[in-house]
């Protein structure tokens, strides 16, 4: 009985290891890839966004949206690892904070999610390449299920 138990604490420790590597190396692949300055033609205007390393060593963005040079849309979001989990902080200017937690990650794609709101509930970043990334946000409106994709270039 004794040995089962410390070969489940052994295994149970190796696979956390293994977890928080897979975690590092996924963080790693994305501020590898989406540090840098974006834009995306979005409806009838232009999306920007601004992703850096900030003091705390997690991924910041900054992103407005701009119509005729009139910004009618701010928001910041931020990636960190939380415990063995990597977690999307998402506040848009005026709305509350929504939290997202990874829930597929693969080489170049990864999905937040949070079946708790309605829109947006799915947030996935595709990688494309080291200029090129999409995000494509779903959820509802009006009892509708909608999904908007963002094809960013780099821009620096």
């Amino acid at each position: 009985m004794k040995r089962i138990l410390v070969c489940t604490a052994v295994l149970v420790f190796l696979h956390t290891a293994a977890t928080a590597n897979d975690l590092e190396q996924v963080y790693n692949t994305l501020v590898k890839h989406l540090v840098g300055e974006w834009q995306s033609p979005a409806w009838s205007g232009q999306l920007s966004e601004t992703w850096q390393v900030g003091k705390d060593g997690w991924l910041h963005q900054r992103a407005y949206y701009c119509e005729q040079s009139d910004t009618t849309y701010r928001a910041q979001s931020k990636i960190e690892r939380v415990g063995n989990e990597l977690v999307l902080f998402t506040v848009i200017e005026n709305s509350n904070p929504k939290i997202f937690r990874a829930t597929k990650v693969r080489s170049d794609s990864i999905v937040f999610e949070n079946s708790d709101y309605k829109n947006p509930y799915k947030v996935v970043y595709y990688l494309i390449d080291k200029d090129n990334y999409q995000r494509t946000i779903t959820g509802m409106e009006n009892d509708s299920l909608v999904s908007y994709a963002f094809n960013f270039k780099r821009i620096k």
